[in-house]
């Protein structure tokens, strides 16, 4: 007989407790307990999904014990615990048979007492009697105390991680600490004064997380622009006067420290877009020369005429030969669109949208990757590699719409019509918000803002023509809440009476918010936006008098790349927009930040054009060829 290896200890014996060897090489476990057995007596019932009544989950796992067989008071202690920490919702199971037999070969059947103990009766977790915090509406998170707006964590004085970093981190920590040192500085001024500019003095930990923001943002402008934009913020912050510090601390820390800066004076925060011009009309005069042409640009979806009635019909025949098919702008499936709804009420086929937040980033090419080749493309969002499954879903899919044909078949486009009255209206600044519906990406909120005060002219809600797959909200700020909830505005009921409310009104179709629009306007009024190619499309307007601040501010390598507003307004107006996350953009915020970068470019205007010779004679913008002195030394005169 050989000596046993061990190679067999750990599988279960075949003959389990019927087994007589007194050295088994098999694996014996402690001798079966009164539960197993009671386990054993009761047979497990199959899950059925399609049952209909209520859906349990499966119990839990019981812990094996050491022997069947307890002192008498420990059996009791652990009765009595066990009755005690029973839940009130759940039932008091029946109590089993006190003995079961349990039979082994050659020997007579003894009986084993069972346990009174079930494992399903448990003490109640901590959490159920926890009180859950609803969660904050967007209304308390604007309307809230100077206690809303610190910071949910304390921070310290190092450059926060960034994807890509612009800088070596020696680098972006010098930088910060000089930004934050000019920070302190313009802070300890207002400890000084005692009006009420006092009350927007910020502690430590929000000079902190103000550097670290400002410095953040920088990082995202590349490390071309990196070095040089911290530096004009570190010079600029210096050079603020204290009601400039006060106005960008208002506007950084929101709506309840805003309230203050605005009972201090409005004029401070216009002191920082001034255009070193006397009055609107002089403005005006210089604005005019930085009127951007659109015609040539129609390859980027700039629409200089409106579509013939022969090409809109053929884009309804090619729609219809299409039968609703379309490609998902998020997730690029393929998937069919039901106006109207279906037999069965669906909107559109093919299921949830499963995509990514951010488009695919591949690095820089660095030196190594000639040997080692070029890093694969990832996904900001997420972190995964270009091709993978989207880590956010959506209901529905949607679909975006260029086409102006296409586009005319739903709404044709309308040129601004002239006005018989001599009233001037000032340029307007204007920006819309979309949404994706059956027809494709219609507007849904129409603001607009007269320039260069930021005077709001009109807000509205807009009802599309199709139905509505998704607000977009992450981006247009729009909730179905708040969508649902607006009362209608009565066209024709004057343009001032939506604006007195607190809650938006909703105007019936994008053809009346048009109308409320082009009551501001004349064919010489100065339109002013950001990639305003987008928010006339959605209105249909076709206008000859535009500013777009995409072609103010172009990107080096021309369009259709192009720069964000919101980059655009931290570089140049040291303002941060665009910072509610899933909340969303607000139109009127993009609206006044187009305006104010507009005011960058008249005031840089001005002063090239005064190098040249360029002045105002008798209120007229004039040519330097076109004035000539007189006897009198400084005064000029317009040449007849």
């Amino acid at each position: 007989m050989f000596s046993a290896l061990g190679l067999f200890k750990g599988i279960p014996c075949p003959k389990q407790y019927e087994c007589s060897l007194p050295s088994c090489i098999f694996l014996h476990d402690s001798p079966i307990t009164s539960v197993d057995v009671q386990d054993a007596a009761v047979p497990a019932k199959e899950y059925d999904p399609f049952s209909a009544g209520e859906v349990h989950s499966p119990p839990p796992k019981r812990r094996r014990l050491a022997s069947p067989a307890r002192p008498k008071g420990v059996e009791n202690a652990v009765k009595s615990a066990a009755h005690d920490s029973q839940l009130p919702d759940q039932p008091h199971l029946p109590k089993p048979a006190p003995t079961i037999p349990v039979v082994k070969s050659g020997h007579a059947s003894t009986a084993v007492t069972l346990p009174t103990v079930r494992s399903t009766s448990r003490t109640a977790p901590a959490s159920i009697a926890r009180t859950v915090s609803p969660p904050r509406s967007r209304d308390s998170i604007q309307l809230g105390a100077r206690n809303a707006t610190k910071p949910t964590k304390t921070e310290t004085l190092t450059p926060r991680n960034v994807s890509k970093a612009p800088a070596m981190l020696k680098t972006r920590l010098a930088v910060l600490q000089k930004l934050h040192e000019q920070m302190q500085v313009q802070n300890l001024k207002l400890a000084s004064v005692d009006d009420q500019r006092k009350a927007l003095m910020l502690d430590n930990q929000e000079l902190i997380k103000y550097a670290l923001d400002e410095e953040e943002a920088a990082t995202k402008l590349g490390e071309n622009i990196y070095k040089n934009a911290m530096a004009q913020k570190v010079l600029r912050i210096k050079k603020m006067t204290t009601e400039e510090w006060v106005a960008t601390v208002s506007i950084w820390t929101g709506t309840a420290r805003q309230i203050v800066a605005e009972q201090i004076g409005t004029n401070a925060a216009a002191e920082l877009v001034s255009t070193g011009l006397g009055t609107l009309d002089e403005q005006i005069a210089v604005l005019k020369h930085l009127r951007t042409p659109l015609e040539g640009l129609e390859q980027f979806n700039y629409v200089t005429s409106k579509p013939s009635d022969k090409e809109i019909a053929s884009a309804k025949a090619g729609l219809a030969a299409a039968s609703g098919w379309e490609t998902c702008d998020r997730c690029g499936t393929r998937f069919q669109v039901f106006p109207g709804r279906d037999e069965h009420g669906k909107l559109t086929s093919h299921g949830k949208c499963r995509y990514h937040l951010a488009k695919p980033y591949c690095a820089i090419g660095a030196k190594t990757d000639r040997i080692l080749g070029q890093s694969e493309a990832t996904y900001r969002c997420c972190n995964k590699s270009a091709g993978s499954e989207g880590c956010s879903e959506a209901p529905t899919h949607v679909f975006y719409v260029k086409d102006p044909k296409r586009l005319a078949s739903i709404l044709q486009w309308d040129h601004t019509p002239a006005k018989n009255d001599i009233r001037r209206r000032q340029p307007v600044s204007f920006d819309c918000e979309m949404g994706y519906t059956t027809f494709g990406m219609e507007v849904i909120r129409l603001t607009a803002v007269s320039w260069p005060d930021d005077k709001l002219l009109l807000d509205y809600l807009v009802r599309p023509y199709g139905e509505i797959l998704d607000l977009n909200t992450r981006f247009s700020g729009v909730t179905q809440e708040a969508f649902a909830n607006a009362p209608f505005y009565q066209l024709g009921s004057g343009p001032d009476a939506a604006l007195e409310t607190l809650h938006l009104h909703k105007v019936e179709s994008p053809a009346a918010a048009r109308e409320l629009l082009f009551q501001h306007l004349s064919p010489d009024t100065p339109l002013i936006g950001h990639a305003i190619e987008n928010d006339l499309n959605v209105c249909r307007i076709i206008h000859p008098f535009v500013v777009d601040t995409v072609l103010l501010y172009p990107h080096p390598r021309g369009l259709p790349i192009r720069y964000g507003l919101k980059m655009l307004s931290q570089k140049y107006l040291l303002r941060t927009i665009q910072s509610a996350g899933e909340e969303g953009h607000d139109s009127k915020e993009d609206a006044v930040a187009t305006g104010d970068l507009v005011s960058k470019k008249v005031a840089e205007k001005w002063n090239a054009m005064r190098r040249e010779g360029w002045t105002f004679v008798e209120g007229m913008l004039t040519a330097p060829h076109e004035v000539k002195p007189t006897d009198a030394p400084g005064q000029l005169v317009p040449m007849l």
